[in-house]
């Protein structure tokens, strides 16, 4: 028997549905003809990279030359391959011709800065003459940018290793090990007083990086969720990696599309293809070592589909498939020969640039304390921190309620199909961003719904801000918990009709308390989106553009691979799901198949294992 998804529909007076003030009208009417009809808040607007008025959809690695980044490039424009490069040369001085090339082009690049980019008082420290060989992409209005990669991870992880740290330094070894960290303490140098504590620890790293790689940083977090943080903290981009084998896909993209619409800073997402050990790279399926290689090693062409496309329509400013610049030819010497991956590739990149994926629609904002250091890999806050209750329920909501299924680092949910744990369904669509407790009182109130979830710290300014928020018509929702730390001050936001203090729960999959019943998401769900999507599960996220609204719809059932061998599908895992508009659309129709539904209330649509879809449906005047 077929399981159906929760059913989500427009709400009419209970809420006030709105989009927000900031920059656009408030919506309360009282009938589902003039709802949702104001434009998006401008908070709410893609941040595209700077100077750039497109999306992009980057290269991973370049000639040295200027030469042959030439005919890549003509190579590139000829497939609609891409347009721009993450990462591109480095900054040395012998590299300025190749970048004054690329501004005349105005492709934006991201540069590497060597294997030592993480390490704080290591010799990856740049200066003048690095900041003049990108100063004609400045003198353009090109973006470019220096990476600080997976630091995150390296804090916590690697610091301490020595292993990690002999293979940077070699032979020159002893002379760095003082920078190592202690074991033990993960990238501490002791045991952090508490959240605040870790919170100015990391950031005074992060800046220190910051500050060493020219202070136009493109942070890229893959097993961490500090995308909240990297906004407040300066850096030019808010980037982060998927695949590999990093798990909580869908929550870090919450985490990045919150802080790229506090900050006004772009989101990019670099997609890897190691997985297990294994990489997808040319040529056949081979072993090298203990781990595999080939196009069939890796993760699966159909999974890279999906996440560049899912990616793309969550906001990001660029997308980029790292290794294409092996897995996109047959050979990474010209004359170049497109793969079957780069024909995909192509195919994807001319599709976005087809259409108009408009904004995410996410009308819920879950907030945490600004000091909350979200960390589901190292499973607690900030990495080193015993978890609390708060901590649990927070973690709970995004792996067991929101996207269940999505933890393959503390467990192993698909042992058969491995690939199946990055991108879940959605039991209640992805509707929402995560905020954190410092986010301005414009951003919040650009979002109908505030859930607050986890330890809060109830400051005279965030009551402040929870009272502006109530007067302005957003609804505040609030544990018990909560209501206890609010104290005397709960007096004043309980006037408002708009708080609701919600009832405990426990959940029965984990037999702890949760922030938020599954019953009260359902409902959720039904006061803040315009459309009932029925049927089969699969993942789906509502985005509102200039004409209407366009729904993706993604099975990501039925293909499986593991790391070393090739995609099987199975062909009986196609899902059928129906949308039930709850607003006036004159015609609805599907993007990838041009199938145009004379009845667009209800549009049926069957999608095949690892298929996606995305409806436009045209809202009447």
């Amino acid at each position: 028997m077929k399981k159906s998804l929760p059913l989500c529909t427009i709400l009419f007076v209970t809420l006030g549905v709105f989009w927000g003030r900031a920059g656009s009208e408030t919506l309360t009417s009282k009938s589902s003809r003039g709802a949702f009809s104001s434009p998006c808040p401008k908070a709410f607007e893609v941040q595209l990279l700077p100077g750039k008025k497109e999306f992009v959809f980057s290269m991973y690695g370049t000639p040295g030359d200027l030469k042959g980044i030439q005919q890549l490039v003509a190579f590139m424009q000829a497939k609609k391959l891409g347009n721009g490069f993450d990462p591109g040369p480095g900054t040395q001085p012998d590299a300025k011709p190749v970048f004054d090339y690329l501004a005349s082009i105005g492709w934006p690049v991201t540069c590497y800065s060597g294997g030592e980019m993480q390490i704080k008082g290591g010799r990856a420290v740049l200066g003048p003459e690095n900041a003049r060989t990108l100063s004609s992409m400045d003198q353009a209005g090109v973006f470019s940018a220096v990476q600080l990669g997976e630091w995150g991870y390296y804090f916590h992880n690697l610091s301490p290793t020595e292993s990690w740290w002999r293979d940077v330094y070699g032979k020159e070894f002893d002379a760095f090990k003082h920078l190592m960290k202690p074991k033990g303490l993960a990238g501490y140098d002791r045991f952090p007083s508490g959240k605040k504590e870790c919170y100015e620890v990391v950031q005074d790293y992060f800046m220190s990086r910051s500050h060493d790689l020219l202070g136009r940083v493109i942070s890229v977090t893959g097993h961490s969720h500090y995308e909240a943080y990297v906004g407040e903290w300066g850096a030019s981009c808010i980037g982060l990696e998927l695949g590999e084998n990093i798990a909580f896909t869908q929550s870090k993209l919450a985490f990045a599309r919150g802080a790229s619409r506090q900050w006004r800073k772009p989101f990019s997402v670099q997609v890897s293809p190691w997985f297990s050990g294994s990489c997808t790279t040319s040529g056949a399926l081979r072993r090298e070592g203990n781990a595999a290689r080939g196009f069939d090693a890796g993760h699966s062409l159909n999974f890279y589909e999906r996440m560049w496309l899912h990616a793309w329509f969550c906001g990001a400013a660029m997308v980029t498939p790292e290794n294409s610049i092996s897995t996109f030819f047959e050979s990474q010497e010209p004359p170049y020969s497109i793969s079957a991956h780069g024909i995909k590739a192509s195919e994807v990149f001319q599709f976005m640039k087809g259409h108009d994926r408009g904004v995410a629609y996410t009308p819920v904002a879950i907030v945490l304390d600004h000091y909350a250091g979200y960390n589901a890999y190292m499973d607690k806050p900030w990495g080193i921190l015993k978890p609390t209750v708060g901590d649990r329920e927070v973690r709970d909501l995004f792996d067991h309620q929101l996207f269940p299924g999505d933890d393959h680092i503390h467990g192993n949910p698909f042992p058969e199909n491995p690939e199946f744990s990055y991108l879940r369904p959605t039991p209640f669509g992805e509707i929402f961003d995560v905020q954190l407790s410092n986010a301005s009182e414009e951003m919040l109130s650009s979002y109908p719904v505030v859930l607050l979830a986890g330890d809060m710290e109830f400051d005279a300014a965030f009551v402040m801000k929870l009272k502006a928020l109530l007067k302005h018509g957003s609804k505040v929702l609030i544990s018990a918990e909560h209501k206890t730390a609010l104290g005397e001050q709960f007096g004043a936001l309980s006037k408002f009709s708009g708080l609701e203090v919600l009832e405990p729960w426990i959940n029965p999959d984990t037999t702890r308390p949760a922030a938020i019943s599954n019953v009260r998401l359902q409902r959720l769900c039904r006061e803040t989106l315009p459309f009932d999507i029925q049927g089969d599960p699969v993942q789906y996220e509502v985005n509102r553009n200039d004409k209407g609204w366009v729904i993706e719809l993604i099975n990501n059932a039925g293909v499986i691979k593991k790391p070393d061998e090739p995609v099987k599908i199975n062909p009986g895992a196609g899902v059928v799901v129906t949308i039930h508009s709850k607003v006036r659309c004159s015609s609805a129709m599907e993007w990838r198949t041009n199938l145009h539904f004379d009845k667009p209330k209800d549009v049926r649509i069957e999608l095949g294992p690892g298929k996606m879809a995305y409806v436009e449906l045209t809202a009447r005047p």
